[in-house]
């Protein structure tokens, strides 16, 4: 008998819990075994196991995030950081549906969002591996108000911004294997992916404002949200950050050279992947009835 059915390992599944072995299939992020998953009728149980590592995982993280500005600040951060994912889900779910059907993605809308689950499931499993680290580092670290603990936080924002990028480039690339198996076209995939990226960046960017604070400022109190959290926009508070930031003695130059060396590596990434979909790309057909 064939070991695998759908994409599962049987004999994984046999000496794990449901639960266990879609977690392993989640962490090897392999296109085949996932794409198995996503045939699979929707139950209970899945979607408990998705939502779970979801919460599991950016809570974690989440908590790590807000612990350095106090202890209550990071129970904010941990309930903020599930709920910003399940919100931009919650509002672009029927847009990637559609978009997916538009671009040839090949799934149905439930298969949709059950695959922008799995993709940030991916995200919550690698950004709470990494919570151990985080809140060891916040506790090795100098509190607020005292000498060195300004430079500490601006580190800090650096390399939690580090993780977040690797995390989102990694889970987003199991979701373009996921993506090409069902449309068989390499293309399709990557224009269905962007096209979901486009539409998360833009509505997650505008929930993370009004869910703000996440790190936790050392200057302002500890809140839940600041006051008036519907006032502005995530890309109104860009562009004054940006023009406050010009003057006299004027980062700018820093910044844009930062930026762009940070966008070259991003795109040099981005066609590594390319190329790396390209050579291992095998089409994946739902098996015959």
């Amino acid at each position: 008998m064939n070991d695998k059915v759908n994409g599962f390992d049987e004999r994984v599944m046999s000496h794990d819990s449901p639960h266990l072995a879609r977690l392993r299939l989640l962490a090897r992020g392999e296109p085949e075994a996932l794409a198995g998953w996503l045939r699979q009728t929707l139950t209970r149980e899945t979607l408990l196991t998705l939502i779970v590592t979801i919460i599991a995982g950016c809570a974690l993280y989440g908590f790590g995030l807000g612990l350095w500005r106090a202890p209550l600040q990071g129970v904010f951060v941990a309930v903020k950081m599930p709920l910003l994912i399940f919100l931009t889900l919650l509002v672009n779910g029927l847009i990637n549906g559609m978009l997916g059907l538009l671009l040839g993605s090949g799934m149905s809308f439930r298969q949709t969002v059950v695959a922008c689950l799995m993709s940030f499931a991916i995200f919550s499993l690698i950004v709470g591996s990494f919570s151990p680290l985080i809140i060891l580092w916040v506790l090795d670290s100098p509190p607020p108000g005292q000498p060195g603990g300004a430079e500490w936080y601006r580190i800090f924002l650096l390399g939690n911004t580090a993780i977040i990028a690797f995390a989102g480039i990694v889970a987003n690339h199991k979701l373009l294997g996921l993506i090409q198996a069902f449309s068989g076209d390499a293309a399709a995939g990557w224009r269905t992916l962007v096209a979901w990226l486009a539409g998360n960046l833009f509505v997650g960017a505008q929930l993370s404002y009004i869910l703000r604070p996440f790190f936790g400022n050392p200057e302002l109190p500890v809140q839940f949200l600041r006051p008036n959290p519907l006032e502005g926009n995530f890309y109104e508070a860009v562009w004054g950050m940006l023009r406050a930031s010009i003057g006299p003695d004027s980062q700018v130059p820093v910044t844009i050279l930062t930026i762009m060396l940070i966008a070259t590596a991003m795109a040099a990434i981005s066609n590594h992947m390319a190329k790396q979909a390209g050579k291992a790309f095998k089409p994946i057909h739902p098996p015959p009835p």
